[in-house]
């Protein structure tokens, strides 16, 4: 049934060298998603403390000249 599927469509089955690569690009491929993903959360937890008390000081009116 799959091969006469595969050759209706005109697909042909791949060759385990190129499995092999097509793993190993996602592999990679996987590996710089998460690390980008790393970075992402690297950034915002370094600009965190200072965004919570901006909006900590903003929210309670903190940040106004008290005359």
């Amino acid at each position: 049934m799959e091969e006469k599927l595969m050759n209706e469509w005109g697909l042909r089955a791949m060759t385990s060298s190129e499995l092999q690569l097509r793993g190993g690009a996602e592999k990679k491929l996987l590996a710089t998603i998460l690390e980008k993903i790393r970075n992402l959360i690297d950034t915002i937890m370094d600009y965190l403390p200072n965004l919570l008390k901006g909006f900590k000081d903003g929210f309670l009116g903190m940040d106004r000249d008290e005359s």
